[in-house]
């Protein structure tokens, strides 16, 4: 049985629009988070550029609905690349900067073309743009808190062969060009369609599961579940809402709270070097380590893979250097007495709020850049950030 491009392109509006209807349902039903408000946007944005398409097959001269189909297309692999930033709780606004341009980008190259641009106006650049995001949304999903989601990894292989498809067709549509047995054959709109499908699929699947463990925070607007391992760390979205609310306790009292950011050495390279189950082994005795030599009543959560928060009050006449030398010193303890191949270099950084400003996220990330900075020094500078 053949297809013809009108019936796959049917096919794909069909499914990108029992896709979005379901999961925009979905994302309002769980009051969703930045993260699954932009996949949910790329479902949309999806159907628009299908739309778009349909409107090209029936009317092959309208030029600005090619235009448009061809940002919306891009536009949709983009914000599925901010939402994975999204989740791992990257800054946004240098990427939906970077995203906006591309989009405009590869708009302007079919008006500029205008009517007798044909039907694969701009092609070039909708290849491209959408090979660019497709490898950074790959990239993406391997780190933070999204690459630790093993769920991640279908998103990941769907999103690094629709980056390789999309170079290889721009290639072989400059070398060859559209009218080619080669292109029409492995590379026409057809067999983009059928990707297509199986890109938004995988994403739907995926994302859902992956936004299902973002918003456990959240449910009823006045209420909140925290997360932890195994080991009493807090997940980074409940230790973030957890400091808000101490820092907020602890400036009605008046009291001083001492942050500190721990990082142990790049565990990847450990086990690349030494094997997986080494890292394993690591990883697990520093975040024990952590979590038992901190003062008592600290609250514990994790930065990243590599990486741990504390939070602490702190009295006027407290040591607070020699507190964090002690908690450097028995963490170290801990890893020499492994007696493995090798002892990572263990980082921190310290800061105190209100003393050193106001925000949260800003300390948090000042205290989390000195502790980055003593692990590849080895200058542990055992003070308050400057």
């Amino acid at each position: 049985m053949t297809l013809d491009l009108l019936s796959l392109q049917l096919a794909t509006a069909t499914v990108l629009i029992v896709s979005s209807v379901v999961y925009v349902l979905e994302t309002l039903m769980r009051k969703d988070g930045v993260a699954g408000r932009f996949w949910a946007s790329a479902f949309f944005t999806g159907v628009f550029s299908a739309l778009c398409y349909l409107v090209w097959i029936v009317v092959p001269h309208a030029f600005v609905a090619v235009a448009a189909g061809n940002g919306a297309f891009v536009g949709a692999t983009g914000l599925i690349w901010l939402g994975c930033a999204a989740f791992n709780g990257r800054r946004l606004r240098r990427p939906v900067i970077v995203a906006s341009l591309t989009v405009a980008a590869v708009v302007g190259a079919v008006l500029v073309e205008g009517p007798d641009g044909g039907d694969w106006a701009g092609a070039v650049l909708l290849f491209l743009g959408n090979a660019f995001f497709a490898v950074l949304g790959a990239i993406e999903t391997r780190r933070g808190a999204i690459g630790r989601r093993w769920s991640a990894a279908g998103l990941t292989v769907v999103l690094f062969a629709a980056a390789t498809w999309f170079t290889i067709r721009a290639v072989v549509f400059l070398v060859a060009g559209p009218d080619s047995d080669l292109f029409r054959g492995a590379f026409g709109s057809g067999v983009s369609a059928l990707l297509t499908i199986a890109l938004v699929v995988t994403s739907v699947v995926v994302t859902s599961v992956l936004r299902a463990s973002e918003s456990g925070l959240r449910g009823d607007p006045d209420t909140w579940y925290l997360a932890v391992d195994r080991q009493g760390v807090l997940l980074r979205a409940s230790f973030e809402v957890t400091l808000e609310s101490v820092a907020g306790r602890a400036a009605e009292r008046g009291e001083n709270l001492c942050i500190v950011v721990i990082r142990v050495d790049d565990l990847r390279r450990v086990s690349v070097a030494f094997g997986p189950d080494d890292a394993d082994a690591i990883a697990e005795t520093f975040r024990g380590a952590v979590r038992r030599h901190v003062p008592t009543m600290a609250v514990v959560g994790e930065r990243d893979a590599t990486g741990l928060v504390a939070a602490f009050t702190i009295a006027p006449s407290d040591d607070l250097q020699r507190t964090v030398r002690a908690l450097h010193a028995r963490i170290i303890d801990e890893l020499v007495a492994m007696h493995m191949s090798v002892v990572p270099v263990v980082g921190m950084g310290v800061v105190r709020y209100p003393v050193d400003g106001g925000d949260m996220d800003v300390l948090v990330r000042r205290a989390d850049e000195e502790a980055a900075h003593a692990v590849v020094t080895g200058d542990q500078p055992f003070g308050i950030a400057d």
